[in-house]
């Protein structure tokens, strides 16, 4: 009796296999072939964010290595792989929410899934050539008809401006505020309504019913005490403390992150942007970036490429 090959095997039998498998497991599973790739196209492996369970990181901009495009993946238990990502060459990523990532590069804006690769170009040029402290969020996935992109900076230190581009549109929208927050470093969307929160418990709002930019304090109160208050919370010292620890970075490293929102029970968590390990000194030491991203695998159409 002739040996079978693997790439043979029953696409049933496949497709089980397949539905059985974790997030990195599936991803071995689809290079083995366009059989098995095709196979495993309904997986449903278990991939998506759970509540309570912390984002994936990812370790990009290695200059020093021998190929650009090589990042370090790592996993919600600290378990480190090599990936290579040639889409992150020369990318920069300002927002992460629901496993995409939005990635500037060279005055041009793009979605990116990790895991699937999937990738979703944003129409025209970004005003900005050059991003510094900018940071973007995104109100639903780009694969949603409703999806608006908001990217925030400082325009000098008593301006904010703020740039605004929906799905359909082919160009973007500038909105001013005078207003002098310290470094924003979170961003969270809910009911129409874009928060960009600083290091000084205040909080910029742009709403997408009166198109105005407001600015605010914040004010904490407890869960459920009032039915208008966001359901967020910031991540603490603590949690910081182990995500940090996870990364196990090597002496001599800087990184710039960009965070994002983690469902818990009864909120959203959000991971700030920052920078580890004096990420703004160069002098003997290799200034990486690195993203929290929710570890998901979307496919999408080709018509959706852009």
């Amino acid at each position: 009796m002739a040996a079978r090959v693997w790439s043979d095997l029953p696409s049933e039998l496949l497709q089980s296999i397949a539905d059985r498998l974790g997030l990195i497991e599936l991803l071995c599973f689809r290079g083995v072939c366009k059989d098995w790739k095709s196979a495993s196209s309904t997986a449903s492996a278990e991939i998506e964010a759970l509540p309570n369970h912390e984002p994936w990181f990812l370790l990009y901009g290695e200059n020093k290595s021998k190929s650009k495009s090589k990042c370090t993946l790592v996993s919600e238990s600290g378990r480190k792989y090599s990936i290579v990502f040639p889409e992150l060459d020369g990318a920069t990523c300002i927002a992460s929410s629901q496993g995409w990532l939005l990635l500037f590069r060279e005055g041009s804006m793009f979605f990116f899934c990790p895991f699937s690769r999937a990738k979703i170009e944003l129409p025209g040029k970004f005003p900005h050539t050059v991003i510094s402290d900018h940071v973007a969020l995104f109100s639903s996935p780009p694969t949603s008809q409703d999806c608006v992109v908001c990217v925030i900076s400082k325009s000098s230190e008593t301006k904010l401006e703020l740039y605004v581009i929906h799905r359909g549109a082919t160009a973007w929208s500038k909105h001013d505020l005078e207003a002098s927050p310290q470094k924003i470093e979170c961003a969270a969307y809910h009911n129409g309504v874009f928060h960009f929160f600083d290091n000084n418990n205040e909080v910029v709002n742009f709403s997408m019913e009166d198109r105005r930019l407001t600015m605010r304090k914040v004010r904490y109160v407890e869960l459920g005490k009032e039915e208008k208050s966001l359901r967020l919370r910031f991540s603490s010292d603590h949690e910081k403390r182990n995500m940090k620890k996870r990364l196990g970075l090597e002496k001599g490293f800087a990184v710039s992150t960009c965070g994002t929102t983690v469902a818990c029970h009864n909120c959203y968590k959000l991971v700030p942007c920052e920078k580890l390990g004096n990420a703004e000194e160069p002098a003997g030491r290799q200034c990486l970036k690195g993203v929290w991203f929710q570890p998901r695998f979307h496919q999408i159409d080709p018509k959706q490429s852009r």
